[in-house]
């Protein structure tokens, strides 16, 4: 591949320390080099993975965090501070370059969509392009998830863009629309990507695991249901397999490609930056025995608590640990199950793969009910995957209860989405902020 295309990762990965409000907006995302063989289709692929690492610690964890009742915002950044506070204004650079990182990846893999199908190379075999784009439309729409989940409707872009223009002055999608073109890609994937399972990279496996979670958000029950216990296979038990290691997809790091996440969840007293610290409530919100508090929460290590799940503190200068971004696991798998059984009355499969999860944990069986599933597996997942994701904002969200629990510290109706960058929606005459916002 030409060397252009590396020098546009380089650059995108610089802005992760740079000021946030000189990020392009999407309306100007560069394209990616040409695809002229199996060669340098591969390594444009290998460029789509690699800008998932891009702005990766508040792309994929704190920014939804800091807006639930799971994390404070223990740092000095005021853009940060705002989700904390719970009152983000549309003019915020970080949310902006969030943003427009989701968009940065999307482009590139809207590039190996379209250049892919149209090398002619003899060496580039039907499967091997059908592989290729499986793997991008993959990651298309997990890019996409992000940002239905937390902006709603957003500008849906599926070819790549070149220059800047009046064709790129794109409309929001309704959510309806955006959540069809993801069932679509991980479908893609889920029957055209080769590889079974990862969890480093895109699988069949980690493709239904998505359908999974997104027919849980969409209260599609009994697609929930089966697509959970399809990942998981007949007759699995999660208490066998160790937590943390039940990984479906996760986002990979080298100790010449690491991350920063040691150093944001890092206490001052390991030489972190403690941007990000937990909350009272998950301070709290483990059963007494849960085995996994120590592996997410350490409380008497440092001067404060501090999140466990990143936990290269000894990796030297930030940026250089290796630790993964859990994306899907195992046990949300089977925290579906029982969701979505639960919703269909069956409350004895419900009990059964709960209780799988709290297993692991060294707890006690508990017995789902038409009056306490709701509450007990939220509780559940909260604790399961504390700091891992966005989990807790949108299941609250999705259950209808985010302003019932974080009404207290400030949430409300206008809270459900997200603004839009406002610097998007200046440029693009074609964008209408959301809703109610701070503008």
């Amino acid at each position: 591949m030409k060397k252009h295309i590396f020098l546009f990762i380089i650059i995108i990965s610089t802005f992760s320390c740079a000021d946030l409000d000189d990020l392009a907006p999407i309306n100007s995302i560069p394209t990616a080099s040409a695809i002229t063989d199996v060669s340098s289709a591969k390594a444009a692929l290998n460029g789509v993975y690699s800008s998932l690492q891009d702005g990766n610690f508040d792309k994929w964890l704190s920014l939804p965090q800091f807006f639930s009742d799971e994390a404070e915002a223990t740092g000095t950044f005021p853009t940060r501070l705002e989700y904390g506070n719970l009152n983000v204004f549309p003019a915020n650079g970080t949310a902006a370059g969030v943003f427009t990182g989701l968009y940065v990846t999307i482009n590139n893999a809207n590039n190996v969509i379209a250049l892919v199908p149209q090398v002619t190379d003899p060496n580039f075999t039907a499967e091997d392009k059908q592989d290729i784009i499986g793997q991008a439309k993959f990651i298309r729409a997990h890019n996409y998830l992000q940002l239905v989940t937390l902006w709603n409707d957003v500008p849906l872009i599926l070819q790549p863009t070149t220059d800047v223009g009046e064709a790129l002055n794109v409309p929001t999608t309704a959510a309806s629309g955006i959540y069809d073109q993801i069932i679509a890609d991980f479908t893609d994937a889920s029957q055209n990507v080769t590889a079974d399972t990862g969890p480093f990279a895109a699988s069949k496996q980690a493709a239904n695991a998505f359908l999974a979670r997104v027919a849980l958000y969409q209260g599609r029950w009994s697609d929930a249901l089966s697509l959970a216990q399809s990942v998981v296979g007949d007759g699995f038990d999660l208490a066998t397999v160790p937590y943390l290691e039940d990984q479906i997809y996760s986002l990979n790091f080298t100790s010449t490609d690491g991350n920063v996440l040691n150093f944001f969840y890092g206490p001052a007293d390991f030489g972190g930056r403690y941007s990000i610290g937990p909350s009272q409530t998950i301070l709290t919100a483990f059963e007494e025995g849960d085995t996994r508090f120590a592996a997410s929460i350490d409380t008497s290590s440092a001067s404060v608590p501090y999140g466990t799940k990143y936990p290269s503190f000894d990796a030297g200068i930030a940026g250089t640990a290796t630790d993964p971004i859990f994306f899907i696991r195992h046990a949300e798998m089977v925290l579906i199950a029982a969701e979505a059984a639960a919703e269909m009355g069956d409350f004895g499969t419900a009990s059964m793969y709960i209780n799988q999860v709290r297993a692991r944990a060294g707890l006690g069986a508990i017995e789902l009910d038409g009056t306490n599933y709701v509450e007990a597996i939220l509780q559940e997942r909260f604790v399961e995957f504390a700091f891992e994701g966005p989990f807790r904002l949108i299941d609250l969200r999705r259950r209808g209860m985010a302003e019932q629990v974080l009404g207290p510290i400030g949430y409300d109706a206008c809270d459900s989405v997200w603004p839009l960058p406002q610097r998007d929606v200046d440029r693009n005459p074609n964008l209408t902020q959301n809703g109610c916002c701070n503008c």
